[in-house]
């Protein structure tokens, strides 16, 4: 019997024992201990401030002058009517700069430093244009810059665009190692108006292309010595004879000299490279007048397509040289007075020459300076055929 009471107590005894581990199971989970998390510290975020529209600042378009370093990519520079303007550029070797100037000035002159370092590209519209073509010249180098003893910020050399308003702009050009560097296009803004007023005021030169109206000397009537009677038939036979009288527009001996060439045979022997379809051989220029001259030229088409040429050509600039035959400063036109020609339109066919007479005013020119025949067609108006009449004169 108390065996038997024995096992009954222990299984009495194992059913309570698992009857609470199963109501233990069956608590709701929000009874349980739950872990508690590790705590992370979160840095509190800056409030960014807000600036009215009205209190920004506003970088202006304008680059500032004189500024230490250079200009790169595109930029816009806004001169004072009053200042001498120093615009410091970056160039690379492989690189090209473009130049634009206010629509209502134009070219009076471009001084180039050392077309050697930095090109001027050549323009036979320059007188008419409005910008200006920089390339690096053959002896343009780009200093190392870990090298000892460079200082890859040294300028190579300058160039000054003289305006007829009378603004001188000096352009430094400084060699850069990239091509990202580069200064590949450049706008300068200032008024026409201001300049001529802000250089009236300082007593400087205006206008320089032309002669101001208030410049011209007032004529001055003198009483002259009498002159005698043979002097007087003398002088009255010379003003009845028109032969004497130097004509208005020389259309006539213009003309005449267009003729006598062609009368002549094969008057044309030397003959210029071909340049886009086009050669020019030169006559000697013949004397009209003390400073009118007129030379005879031909224009031959050796392409194989038709060339129109562009209105206003053939023209005369003069042209300075170097010591090497380089150009180093761009042409100034010379004035046309009359244009004669064996056939009319400006079309030239393929094999075909066209033979013109042009009339000038002879211009005085220095020992470098030479005087420059350019003809251009419409499908390469940016680089025309030339000839040099001074190579030929001397």
């Amino acid at each position: 019997m108390r065996l038997a009471g024995s096992i009954a107590l222990a299984l009495l005894l194992t059913g309570s024992v698992v009857m609470a581990q199963q109501s233990d199971d069956k608590k709701p989970i929000a009874e349980q201990p739950i872990s508690k998390p590790q705590s992370v510290v979160t840095k509190p975020k800056k409030k960014r401030r807000f600036i009215p529209a009205a209190q920004r600042v506003v970088i202006p378009p304008a680059t500032v002058l004189h500024n230490p370093e250079y200009l790169s990519g595109e930029a816009s520079v806004t001169v004072a009517a009053n200042s001498n303007p120093l615009i410091r550029i970056g160039m690379a070797q492989n690189g090209v700069t473009l130049i634009e100037f206010p629509s209502a000035d134009k070219f009076f002159a471009v001084h180039a430093g050392n077309s050697d370092l930095v090109t001027v590209e050549k323009s036979p519209s320059l007188r008419r244009d409005h910008h200006l073509v920089l390339r690096a010249g053959s002896g343009f180098l780009v200093p190392t810059r870990y090298a000892r003893g460079t200082n890859p910020s040294l300028p190579a050399t300058s160039i000054i665009a003289q305006m007829d308003s009378g603004m001188a702009i000096t352009l430094m050009i400084y060699p850069v190692p990239l091509l990202k560097q580069q200064a590949h296009r450049l706008v300068i803004n200032y008024k026409r108006d201001d300049v001529i007023s802000a250089r009236k005021t300082a007593g400087l030169a205006t206008n320089l292309a032309e002669p101001e109206p208030d410049s011209q000397p007032k004529v001055i009537t003198a009483s002259l010595p009498e002159v005698s009677s043979e002097q007087s038939a003398v002088t009255t036979q010379q003003s009845a004879d028109p032969q004497q009288r130097p004509p208005s527009d020389f259309k006539e001996p213009t003309e005449s000299a267009l003729k006598a060439v062609l009368a002549t045979p094969n008057p044309f022997q030397n003959w210029t490279e071909p340049r886009h379809g086009l050669r020019i051989s030169v006559t000697p220029p013949r004397e009209l007048t003390d400073n009118v001259r007129v030379v005879v030229f031909a224009v031959r088409n050796v392409s194989t397509e038709r060339l129109r040429l562009i209105s206003g050509y053939p023209d005369l600039y003069v042209e300075t040289l170097n010591s090497n035959r380089s150009p180093v400063e761009a042409g100034m036109k010379i004035q046309r007075i009359y244009v004669a020609a064996n056939a009319t339109g400006n079309l030239i066919p393929p094999g075909e020459t066209r033979v013109f007479a042009l009339a000038y005013e002879a211009p005085i020119l220095g020992a470098q300076q030479h005087l420059k025949l350019v003809v251009a067609h419409m499908s390469a108006a940016d680089e025309p055929a030339m000839a040099d009449i001074t190579a030929i004169a001397r």
